[in-house]
């Protein structure tokens, strides 16, 4: 299921264009791809033109980004949506690998990776999960 999308690379703004054969997302275009591609949950705003690099403009646009989605327990297909303080700043979607729950991210400086749930919320202050 996630092969996919290893191979993918950060790329600010990135929905999951294709550019030389290779998808390119922010972590927001991560999650809504995954949620959409292969849990079939509807698919989020675009929320296009967000600078990643702009704390303020991530935050304010993550409330749209939940916006009509329950908060949940982590569960496969839930945004987990990350907290530094009182900013949100991050986000990546929750899946199981080997029977684990973890959530499956793109970063700037890690393109796509997987984490266990532990050691993927204990780099913020809060994660809040939403479907």
């Amino acid at each position: 299921m996630l092969d996919n999308y290893r191979s993918a690379r950060y790329h600010d703004g990135g929905r999951g264009e294709l550019v030389g054969g290779v998808r390119l997302f922010d972590c927001y275009g991560l999650v809504r791809a995954v949620r959409d591609e292969q849990f079939g949950l509807s698919l989020l705003p675009g929320l296009y033109g967000v600078n990643p690099c702009d704390a303020l403009q991530v935050h304010r646009s993550s409330r749209d980004a939940v916006r009509g989605l329950n908060r949940c327990e982590p569960t496969p297909g839930a945004m987990a949506l990350c907290w530094t303080g009182a900013v949100a700043r991050h986000c990546g979607v929750v899946v199981r690998v080997n029977g684990r729950l973890g959530v499956f991210e793109c970063h700037r400086e890690t393109d796509v990776r997987w984490q266990p749930m532990r050691k993927f919320c204990h780099d913020y202050t809060k994660v809040e999960f939403y479907t």
